[in-house]
C-alpha cells in the first residue's frame, strides 16, 4: 500500500498540517486503520479507496475515526492529482461520513467545497470559569455538536497556552478560539485544541473553518475571508460561503511518499 505524507495548507514543507494519505487497494478493517494512523501519529491519516467516478475517504487520527477533516482531503486530492491517480482537469468526488466532498484544481490551488456548519450562540456557559482558567477575555462563547467556541482578542488568543486537562473538559472533541486579524493580511486567525482526539493543538484544521466562516461572515458581513491558524507551524487557507456551503482553498507539498 503507498503511503505519502503532505503538508496542508502551505507551499513549503515543514509548515501548514500534515498528514499521512494512504492509497488502500485491498480493503482494511477499520482496527488495521486505527493500528496504522497511531503508527504515524499525525492529527489525521486518510484512507482513500479509488472508483471510476469517484473515491471513498475515512479519516482517524491517532486516538479516534472522525467525521470530517479538511487537511487531510486537501493532502488526499493533492496526492490523487499531483501523482498520476485522478487526472488534474477533473474535480474529485469524495464519498465520507459527511456526505459527499467536491474538490477541484484550478492552477496550484485546491479548492475543497464542505458543508457550512453554523454555531450557535450559548449564554448558558458560564464565562467567568473559562476567562479566570485561561486567563483572557472572551468576547463571544458559541457552541457546535462536540465543539466549544471561543471568540477572543488576537493577542489574547497567540499568547494562549491553556491547560489539556481543562480543554479535555470542556468539549467531547475540543475547543476552537478565533479573533478578527489585527493586522492587514488576514481577515481572521484561528487555533484548535483537542487532547481528546489525541491532538494537544492541531496545526491547520480544515473543518474547524467551515464552522467560523459563517460566524464571521455574520460579523464582518462579507462572504470571502483570508484566514490564519496561528499554531507553532501556521497555516493559511482562503475561505468562502456559499449558500449552505463553505469552499476551503488552499496549497499541498509533498513530504516523502514510501509503501507499507
Amino acid at each position: 500500500m503507498k503511503l505519502y505524507q503532505i503538508d496542508s495548507f502551505t507551499k513549503e514543507i515543514f509548515k501548514g498540517n500534515p498528514a499521512a494519505v494512504c492509497i488502500v487497494e485491498d480493503d482494511l478493517q477499520e482496527a488495521q486503520m486505527q493500528l496504522i494512523a497511531a503508527e504515524m501519529n499525525l492529527s489525521e491519516t486518510a484512507f482513500v479507496k479509488q472508483y471510476d467516478a469517484h473515491c471513498n475517504l475515512r479519516w482517524f487520527t491517532p486516538a479516534t475515526e472522525v467525521p470530517l477533516c479538511g487537511h487531510a482531503t486537501l493532502a488526499a486530492a493533492h496526492v490523487l492529482w499531483q501523482h498520476g491517480y485522478w487526472p488534474k482537469d477533473q474535480a474529485i468526488e469524495f464519498n465520507t461520513l459527511s456526505g459527499s466532498l467536491y474538490t477541484r484544481l484550478e492552477g496550484d490551488l485546491i479548492i475543497m467545497d464542505f458543508p457550512a456548519n453554523v454555531p450557535e450562540i450559548n449564554p448558558n456557559i458560564y464565562k467567568p470559569e473559562l476567562e479566570e482558567e485561561l486567563g483572557v477575555s472572551i468576547q463571544d462563547i458559541l457552541t457546535y455538536p462536540n465543539e466549544l467556541i471561543l471568540i477572543l482578542k488576537e493577542e489574547d488568543l497567540r499568547k494562549l497556552n491553556p491547560d489539556p486537562g481543562f480543554i479535555s473538559r470542556q468539549a467531547k472533541n475540543g475547543v476552537i478560539v478565533s479573533a478578527q486579524s489585527e493586522g492587514g493580511n488576514y481577515d481572521f486567525v484561528s487555533r484548535y485544541f483537542a487532547p481528546n482526539l489525541g491532538i494537544k493543538e492541531d496545526p491547520v484544521t480544515g473543518f474547524m473553518h467551515t464552522i467560523l466562516t459563517p460566524y464571521w461572515s455574520q460579523k464582518l458581513g462579507k462572504n470571502e475571508f483570508s484566514a490564519y491558524q496561528a499554531s507553532a507551524r501556521g497555516g493559511e487557507m482562503e475561505t468562502e460561503l456559499k449558500g449552505d456551503r463553505v469552499l476551503l482553498k488552499g496549497h499541498a507539498v509533498d513530504f516523502f511518499a514510501t509503501e507499507i
